[in-house]
């Protein structure tokens, strides 16, 4: 199986697709909207044999700029859509297997949009997409 390192890589190359998106395989302690970034999943041990994994979750989670109520939504709407150009399903999708890193994925849903408040007082509309992967 694949690193956690391999795999959150592999999910931002295949994010970077998306034009105009600020795009880390690693937690944004202070992104620029439009951005995705990648939260590692939770790993439970001895799931398989020698401590092999199966399936992980990965969290994948998108900002926009919540400067205007419509614009906003708007953007992060195109990016829950499930095709087109900007949408995250699509580009994590468009190769299922990461160059080969993977067996197999499946972006499995998006949460509803939520708004974060970082430190300072900036404020992002959010969401969360569920990304099962199997080595």
């Amino acid at each position: 199986m694949a690193t956690v390192e391999q795999i959150t890589e592999g999910l931002a190359a295949n994010l970077s697709t998306i034009s105009g998106v600020q795009v880390s395989p690693w937690m944004l302690a202070s992104p620029t909207p439009p951005a995705i970034h990648v939260i590692p999943p939770a790993i439970e041990y001895h799931q398989a044999m020698q401590d092999g994994f199966s399936e992980l979750t990965f969290t994948v989670q998108a900002f926009v700029a919540l400067g205007t109520d419509i614009g906003s939504q708007k953007r992060l709407a195109q990016m829950r859509a499930p095709t087109g150009s900007g949408s995250v399903k699509a580009a994590i999708e468009a190769d299922k297997t990461l160059g080969g890193v993977v067996s197999d994925l499946i972006v499995r849903s998006s949460d509803e949009p939520q708004v974060l408040t970082l430190d300072g007082g900036r404020q992002l509309l959010a969401c969360d997409f569920e990304v099962d992967v199997w080595g």
